[in-house]
């Protein structure tokens, strides 16, 4: 197959095409973020040489970074509460380095920080090299119940009409604010309650107009999903040793 750049029409970033089946990465993706999310809390190494397998298909697929690096970024503040308190709740020392004492609380916080990274990347990349609606028949395809795809599909296609209307509600808001008032968290609230109402009374109407153009709560599988190729079983044999090959070298 060769490769396409497809661009979006809300993204910057482009969509590239795999060699491989759908099928194929997103089996290989779920190996993957199940080997990195169960490297113990105290063993760095293994989640630094397992961040190398991302890193490698970026440089592989030319993949631009840039955004990549954004998402991670407003991501950030969230891991770094989820890690924030492992320092005071484990004091214990766990190595000595440069003079300075390392707690095992210090370990298992960056753990968590690179773990969570490393998986937010991959999740990422499998996003930018299948695009989202071979994703949800690959998903199918694997086993994942038909209503929940077709859920999956609706949200993404819709997701783009939640965020024009949060848009120009915002820029209601701002032209109706005037030194700082109207933008507390009270009238913020009144807001996202006001766009719930708006999202569900916008869902009615597509529904009910899906309904009348024939929609039976499933959606059409425009393309077959090609089988299994050798060249799909022998990149999951050479991944899956590679990976495990990580985890026999760093994790006993």
């Amino acid at each position: 197959m060769k490769d396409i750049v497809v661009q979006n029409r809300n993204d910057q970033t482009p969509t590239l095409f795999l060699s491989i089946g759908d099928q194929t990465a997103l089996i290989l993706s779920a190996i993957f973020l199940f080997c990195v999310l169960s490297v113990p809390k105290y063993n760095l190494p293994a989640v630094i040489t397992y961040a190398s397998f991302p890193v490698l298909v970026i440089t592989a697929a030319h993949i631009p970074v840039k955004p990549l690096l954004h998402r991670l970024l407003l991501l950030s503040p969230f891991v770094l509460i989820m890690a924030a308190a492992n320092p005071w709740l484990d004091r214990r020392p766990f190595l000595d380095l440069f003079g300075m004492t390392i707690s095992g609380g210090m370990i298992s916080g960056m753990v968590i920080v690179v773990k969570t990274m490393v998986a937010i990347t991959s999740l990422q990349l499998l996003t930018l090299l299948v695009p989202f609606y071979r994703l949800a028949l690959a998903l199918k395809r694997v086993g994942v119940p038909e209503l929940f795809v077709t859920q999956l599909l609706l949200v993404y296609r819709y997701s783009f009409l939640l965020a024009e209307e949060a848009v120009s509600m915002k820029r209601a808001r701002d032209m109706r604010s005037f030194d700082g008032k109207g933008k507390d968290l009270f009238t913020t609230a009144k807001l996202i309650g006001s766009l719930l109402i708006r999202t569900t009374s916008r869902a009615e109407k597509i529904y009910r107009a899906m309904t009348a153009r024939g929609f039976q709560r499933r959606l059409p599988e425009k393309t077959e999903m090609p089988s299994f190729t050798r060249v799909d079983i022998a990149t999951l044999v050479f991944s899956f040793l590679s990976l495990m090959a990580v985890r026999m070298l760093f994790i006993h």
